[in-house]
């Protein structure tokens, strides 16, 4: 797949131009990590996206992370989605249901990569935010796996994942991505993350900027903005972003 195999060369240069923290949001692409035995880490986020003549906000997403043990992570997002058409009304809704289960079966300390699976269900609340075009219509089923390893201050990781929805096409999505910590306080990241429909089909490849300041012991500041670098100009993602407060405990 030309796609894929542009986007780890890409990544990969800027890693090693460049020479860790919890990654996944502020990007697309998730890494193998979990939060640790009984703790908790909960992003409240804004998000914005521009396609096809619209914008698609997220304010806010509610992202709910609890560790079990070592290797298990719970996750519950869910978004309250405001539509901003470029004519006509803005409309907002009640967005669907994301639930999660992340294990890390493989840890570098004894097998030289972190890896993880990471099956997520996303469905349907009983508003009216489907026939009001707010929310994807029917339930959809992810299979991603996540692969990281650690240098120094240098954070590499990347997903792929298999996607199935009962409403539309099958698809799938992957990424890499590069984190740097400049210091105690702040990292900087970028990520290549590309979705397709079955038989690699209707590609998008987008590219992101993020960032990681801590705050206080408890609460980072994270964002990230990008744009699709390839795909189709009717349906291509203009711009994205990402800002979070990300509490821990």
């Amino acid at each position: 797949m030309k796609g894929f195999r542009l986007l780890i060369g890409t990544v990969f240069i800027f890693a090693l131009g460049i020479a860790s923290a919890t990654a996944g949001p502020p990007l697309i692409t998730d890494d193998p990590d979990t939060p640790g035995p009984d703790s908790w880490e909960i992003d409240v986020a804004t998000t914005s996206e521009y396609t096809q003549h619209e914008w698609n906000l997220e304010t806010p997403l509610l992202d709910m992370n609890y560790g079990i043990g070592d290797h298990i992570e719970l996750t519950c997002e869910l978004p309250w989605v405001v539509v901003v058409p470029d004519h006509g009304g803005t409309s907002s809704g009640l967005g669907n249901t994301l639930l999660g289960v992340k294990w890390r079966f493989l840890d570098q300390t004894n097998a030289g990569l972190d890896i993880s699976a990471y099956p997520q269900i996303e469905f349907n609340n009983p508003t009216s935010s489907v026939r009001r075009g707010l929310a994807d219509d029917g339930t959809t089923v992810m299979l991603p796996f996540e692969a990281g390893h650690k240098s120094g201050s240098l954070d590499l990781y990347g997903d792929a994942a298999y996607v199935w929805n009962e409403r539309q096409a099958a698809g799938g999505f992957c990424g890499v991505a590069a984190e740097y910590e400049l210091n105690e306080k702040t990292s900087v990241m970028a990520e290549l993350h590309e979705d397709f429909e079955n038989h690699f089909t209707n590609n998008e490849l987008d590219f992101n900027l993020g960032f990681r300041r801590t705050l206080t012991g408890h609460v980072s500041l994270i964002g990230s903005a990008g744009r699709a670098i390839s795909g189709s100009n009717e349906s291509a993602t203009g711009f994205m972003s990402y800002l979070a407060l990300e509490f821990t405990f």
